[in-house]
């Protein structure tokens, strides 16, 4: 099992605000088009909005639609990622003709921001939850040959993806349970440059402050919200309105 895992994109200390650069980056290297990621059913006594857990780079027109009409509660890839537990190709012609009209517009729909073929992954987590993970392509053929000869590492973006997702809902949860997080003008500030990818030694040059004071600040701001690390208390800064 350990073997496909070395195969991820991600690195250990990504988080959420990751997924999207990790997943275009992986989308290049095998010549796909988009890919898309989704909760579809939330862990037991822990609700959230489905919406909030789209990750995707498809057209933003298409993304604002799908989640303002809720197509993901007749999408025929996320009906058929609720009862299934391998992965599967969908895409135009014989995949549809099982699902109901509403269901196919939707594809109709889809297909016109070029969102043609895919390879679905579900997967279901400890506590209940259900997500899906797609890489999609315009063309059929080549969609299936990149998926046959990489299908470790797409396996491996897809439990990475859904890690990283669950991991900051939980945090943001957490966030709006607990009594509102101060942090200091120099806290938000060090966190916001770290959701920008900047080193300590970078931030400190932009803020014109010590390298020390900078890893104190991003320590102390790290505490206060209960993360794991400077960038998980980042995203969870972003994810609070904390910082911008």
């Amino acid at each position: 099992m350990t073997a496909w895992l070395t195969e991820s994109d991600y690195g250990s200390d990504d988080g959420d605000a990751e997924v999207g650069t990790r997943m275009s980056a992986m989308l290049r290297s095998l010549d796909l088009d988009h890919f898309s990621f989704m909760v579809l059913r939330p862990p037991r006594n822990r609700p959230f909005k489905i919406e909030s857990t789209i990750r995707s780079n498809y057209p933003d027109e298409w993304i604002r639609r799908y989640s303002k009409l809720r197509y993901f509660e007749v999408d025929p890839v996320t009906d058929l990622a609720t009862r299934m537990i391998r992965p599967y190709y969908w895409g135009q012609g014989r995949f549809l003709r099982s699902f109901k009209k509403p269901q196919r517009l939707v594809f109709d729909e889809a297909n016109t921001f070029g969102i043609s073929y895919g390879l679905a992954i579900p997967m279901r987590g400890p506590e209940g939850e259900v997500s899906v993970f797609n890489v999609v392509s315009s063309r059929k053929q080549h969609l299936i040959d990149a998926t046959r000869t990489e299908h470790s590492r797409i396996f491996a973006a897809a439990f990475g993806t859904h890690d990283r997702v669950m991991r900051a809902q939980a945090s943001a949860a957490m966030f709006e349970a607990e009594e509102p997080v101060e942090l200091s003008i120099r806290e938000r500030e060090c966190l916001a440059w770290t959701l920008e990818g900047k080193t300590a030694g970078e931030i400190a040059t932009i803020l014109n402050l010590s390298v020390s004071t900078v890893n104190h600040h991003a320590l102390s701001a790290t505490r206060k919200l209960g993360s794991l690390n400077k960038h998980h208390a980042a995203v969870t800064a972003l994810r609070g309105g904390l910082i911008r």
